[in-house]
This record gives C-alpha cells, sequence and structure tokens, in this order.
C-alpha cells in the first residue's frame, strides 16, 4: 500500500469516526428539539454515504 492510499484510507476512517460521533451526539440530544435535531442527524447520515459524499462533491 502506497503511502497516499494509506493517507486516504486514514482521512475516510477519521472522517467517518468524527461524523458518527456527531450523529450520537445529535441523537442523545434530540429530546430538547426533535425537528431540528432530526434535519441534522439525516444530513449527517447522508454524508456518512459514500453516494452522499460523491454527491456533495460534484
Amino acid at each position: 500500500m502506497t503511502a497516499a492510499a494509506f493517507n486516504a484510507l486514514m482521512a475516510a476512517f477519521l472522517l467517518f469516526s468524527v461524523l458518527a460521533g456527531l450523529g450520537g451526539l445529535l441523537l442523545d440530544r434530540a429530546a430538547r428539539c426533535p425537528g431540528m435535531a432530526t434535519a441534522v442527524v439525516v444530513v449527517v447520515f447522508f454524508g456518512l454515504s459514500w453516494g452522499g459524499s460523491l454527491l456533495l462533491v460534484d
């Protein structure tokens, strides 16, 4: 594995971890403002998918 491929893999892993943690935090806080929390969770989990990421880039 080349260094560039390894760096890309680590960047994707880090991004997924941060977004998954943010999604979990928002789900935990959803009782206060359920509508806004639901909208943000949908956007966060859409960003977790590779297809969603590709759509946002193009």
